[in-house]
C-alpha cells in the first residue's frame, strides 16, 4: 500500500528542485544552443541564397558578355575577310591592268617588228628582182 508521508513530500520537493536545476543548467543552455544554431542556419541558407541568386546574376552577365564578345569577333572576322578580298581584288586588277597593258604593247611591238620586216623584206625582195632578172638578163650593174 501505498502511504503518503513526509517523505513523499521531500521527494517531490527534491524531484523540482532537480527539475529546477537541471532546466537551468541543461535544458536552457542547451535549448539556446539549438536555437543559436537555428538562427545562423537559417542566416547561412539566406545568405546561400543570395550568393546563389547572385552567381546566377554573374552568370548571365557573363553569358551576355560572352555573347556580346563572340558577336564582335564574327564581325570583326567578317569585316577582315571582306578587307582582304578588296585588298585581293584591288591587287587582282592592278595586275591584270598591268599585264593587259605589256600585252598591248608586246602586241604593239610586234606590229611595228611586223611592218619593219615587211619593209625590209619588200627591199630584199626588190633587191634579190633585181638581181634575178639582172642575172636572167645578163647585166651586171
Amino acid at each position: 500500500m501505498i502511504s503518503v508521508d513526509f517523505t513523499l513530500v521531500l521527494q517531490i520537493i527534491q524531484f523540482l528542485v532537480i527539475l529546477f536545476i537541471g532546466k537551468k543548467l541543461i535544458f536552457d543552455p542547451v535549448s539556446a544552443t539549438v536555437n543559436s544554431r537555428k538562427e545562423k542556419i537559417s542566416l547561412l541558407l539566406k545568405e546561400a541564397e543570395s550568393l546563389k541568386s547572385e552567381v546566377a546574376r554573374f552568370k548571365k552577365d557573363y553569358e551576355e558578355r560572352l555573347a556580346a564578345v563572340k558577336a564582335e569577333v564574327a564581325d570583326y572576322q567578317k569585316k577582315m575577310r571582306e578587307d582582304a578580298l578588296a585588298v585581293a581584288g584591288d591587287m587582282i586588277s592592278k595586275v591584270k591592268g598591268e599585264v593587259d597593258a605589256k600585252i598591248a604593247k608586246a602586241r604593239h611591238d610586234i606590229e611595228l617588228q611586223v611592218e619593219s620586216s615587211k619593209i625590209s623584206l619588200s627591199e630584199e625582195a626588190k633587191s634579190i628582182a633585181d638581181l634575178i632578172s639582172d642575172k636572167m638578163l645578163g647585166t651586171v650593174r
